[in-house]
C-alpha cells in the first residue's frame, strides 16, 4: 500500500514537471498587398500550433491611431489601411501569458486631393496622408492659371474663380491629368480680370479680391485706373507749376537786391 502511494506521488510530480516544462512561443506573420495587410498570430506550445484567444494592438509609431482587436491564433486576419492613416512605420503587438511580440509594416505616402466645383468656388480637399503640395492648373475659358498648393492633412482650400460676367468652360488638371471639366459655369463678373483667387487671402485682405465701387466694378478696373492716373498727373502738374513760380519769385527778389546794392 505504501509503495502505491509513493508511485502515485511520483507520477503526480512527473506530470507537474512535464506540464511546467511546456514552452510557449508567439510570433506575428505579416503579408502586405497594397492597402490590405494580412497577418497571423503564430501561437505554439512545445513547437506545436494551437488555437487560443489573443489580444492584438495595431498602431502607428507616433501613436496617432490605435486599433485593438481580439482574434484567434494561427488564423489569417485582415487590416485595411485607410486613406488618412499616417505614413511611415506601423506596428502589430500581441501577447500571450508572459510572452509578447512586436512586428512592423509600413504605410506609404499618398499625396492626394479631391476637387469639387461649388458655384464660383473650386474646393480642393486633402484626402491623402501628407500635405498636398502639387501645382494645380485652372483653365477659365481659354485663360490658364497655375497655382502651387499647400494644404495640410485633412484640410481644404477654396479658390474663387473670377472673370467678366458670363458662362465659361472650367477645367482643372494636376500633373497633366484632368480632375474636373465643367461647361457653362456662370461667373458674376469682376471688370476685365480673369483669374483664380485664394479665398482665404480674399477674406483676410478684402481689398485684394473683393473691393467694389458703387457700380459694382473692381477698383482695379481699367476705367478706375485711368481716372486715378489723370488725378495723379494733375497733382504732379500743379506741383511743377508751384515749383516754377517759387523759382521765378526767388530770381526776381535776387535781381531787385542787386539793383538796390548798386544804388
Amino acid at each position: 500500500m505504501q509503495k502505491k502511494v509513493f508511485l502515485i506521488i511520483g507520477a503526480l510530480i512527473l506530470f507537474i514537471t512535464l506540464v511546467s516544462a511546456q514552452e510557449y512561443s508567439i510570433d506575428v506573420k505579416i503579408n502586405q498587398i497594397g492597402n490590405n495587410v494580412t497577418y497571423q498570430i503564430i501561437l505554439l506550445k512545445d513547437s506545436t500550433a494551437f488555437q487560443d484567444i489573443v489580444q492584438v494592438s495595431i498602431s502607428d509609431i507616433g501613436g496617432k491611431k490605435t486599433f485593438n482587436q481580439t482574434i484567434n491564433s494561427n488564423q489569417d486576419n485582415s487590416f485595411l489601411i485607410e486613406k488618412d492613416f499616417p505614413s511611415g512605420y506601423w506596428k502589430i503587438e500581441a501577447a500571450y501569458q508572459d510572452k509578447n511580440v512586436k512586428r512592423f509594416f509600413s504605410v506609404s505616402e499618398r499625396e492626394e486631393a479631391e476637387f469639387k466645383l461649388e458655384g464660383e468656388k473650386l474646393v480642393i480637399r486633402n484626402t491623402g496622408n501628407v500635405p498636398y503640395t502639387k501645382t494645380v492648373e485652372i483653365l477659365i475659358g481659354d485663360k490658364p492659371n497655375t497655382q502651387k498648393q499647400y494644404i495640410d492633412i485633412g484640410k481644404y482650400k477654396e479658390i474663387r474663380l473670377v472673370a467678366p460676367e458670363g458662362k465659361y468652360n472650367i477645367q482643372v488638371a494636376v500633373d497633366g491629368r484632368t480632375e474636373i471639366s465643367v461647361q457653362d459655369v456662370q461667373l458674376t463678373g469682376t471688370g476685365q480680370v480673369i483669374g483664380a483667387l485664394d479665398q482665404q487671402l480674399i477674406d483676410n485682405q478684402p481689398i485684394l479680391g473683393s473691393a467694389r465701387d458703387v457700380k459694382g466694378d473692381s477698383i482695379f478696373s481699367s476705367k478706375n485706373f485711368s481716372i486715378a492716373l489723370i488725378f495723379i498727373g494733375a497733382v504732379f502738374g500743379l506741383f511743377i507749376l508751384l515749383l516754377i513760380e517759387k523759382v521765378m519769385r526767388q530770381k526776381r527778389a535776387s535781381s531787385a537786391k542787386q539793383m538796390f546794392d548798386l544804388h
